[in-house]
């Protein structure tokens, strides 16, 4: 099989000046000087997947050995790539794609850890309602995993199916402990009745949509919201402590609101949870690049409705105030 096309990643950026070149890629940057700069801006427009590195090398007029060296590098840093034009029957197994898919996540995730939302929490400046809201949109969140869990189920394949329909029967339950912990500030009956916000809806729903189309790619999703709580990482856990510690201190209303959050996030640890997409990596067969461009894709997505959830909170309950939100009637206006 000829791999000798190179392209450059898509999420790739490249910045040029008259002296170097700095490219970023997630979280990494590499800055090319001199001679590798001079090389890498003479191939720039020929990245495109479609030029083999011989006909490049030939159009550049440089010789085929300094270029295979410079893309070799960069491809082993994530810059570049290389294709083939019989790409579509490559596969990679899944445990290459559990390591792949950390790398991404946690760069995709940066957005939603620094939304100004955490820090207002953290500092005392969110108010009454963006804090109770917070824990309601929560609720409706985890509440909602019995439909997405539930199709994803049903559409599992054989090698799948023992992870899902485990993580379902452990999962569907969970909901109730966040609306204990509401029933310290509401009756019963206006928890059940409270409408989630249209930004939690559609992080619901784009996971439905998603367990429908492939449960491993709805998995991928799945396990990018998980990393957000259940991680084997100290300084993550410390992190998720400290915030915690925060509402108390300056929230001491919220006491049993966030007993039920740590309860929820121990079921989780306790349970295994944050090892079930490793597994489920290990005993899936190979992945075409269709399926992993697909689960990429659904994870990216995730990440970008997890942005608008957290956005519907901050700006949602900052205007309105009243919490819970019930159903309308004839006479709402």
């Amino acid at each position: 099989m000829n791999v000798a096309i190179p392209v450059i990643r898509r999420s790739a950026r490249v910045q040029r000046s008259d002296h170097a070149v700095v490219l970023r890629y997630l979280a990494d940057e590499i800055t090319l000087e001199g001679r590798a700069a001079a090389l890498f801006s003479k191939m720039l427009p020929h990245l495109d997947g479609k030029t083999h590195l011989e006909e490049m090398a030939a159009q550049i007029q440089e010789p085929p050995g300094h270029l295979r060296t410079l893309a070799d590098r960069l491809c082993a840093v994530g810059v570049l790539t290389f294709t083939a034009a019989d790409s579509e029957s490559q596969t990679m197994t899944g445990e290459q794609f559990y390591h792949l898919h950390r790398k991404y996540c946690a760069h995709w995730l940066r957005p939603v850890y620094e939304h100004p939302l955490w820090e207002k929490m953290v500092t005392g400046k969110a108010t009454r309602a963006q804090v109770i809201g917070f824990a309601f949109e929560k609720y409706h969140y985890i509440e909602g995993a019995y439909e997405h869990m539930a199709i994803a189920a049903a559409n599992a394949t054989p090698e799948m199916m023992p992870h899902l329909a485990r993580h379902f029967i452990e999962e569907y339950t969970h909901g109730d402990i966040y609306r204990n912990g509401l029933r310290s500030l509401f009756r019963d009956e206006l928890i059940v009745a409270a409408q989630p916000l249209p930004s939690t809806r559609a992080l619901v729903n784009f996971l439905s949509e998603s367990a429908a189309t492939s449960s491993f790619s709805y998995y991928a999703g799945n396990e990018l919201l998980q990393l957000t709580e259940n991680t084997s990482d100290a300084g993550a856990r410390g992190s998720i402590a400290a915030f915690y510690q925060a509402l108390r201190r300056n929230y001491p209303y919220t006491a049993k609101l966030i007993d039920s959050f740590i309860a929820h996030t121990r079921a989780d640890q306790k349970l295994g949870h944050e090892d079930v997409f490793h597994k489920m990596c290990r005993s899936v067969p190979p992945l075409s690049r269709r399926e992993v461009c697909d689960a990429v894709n659904v994870a990216r997505s995730t990440a970008e409705h997890l942005v608008l959830f957290l956005d519907g909170i901050d700006r949602h309950y900052e205007r309105f105030p009243t919490v819970p939100r019930l159903p309308g009637d004839l006479l709402s206006q």
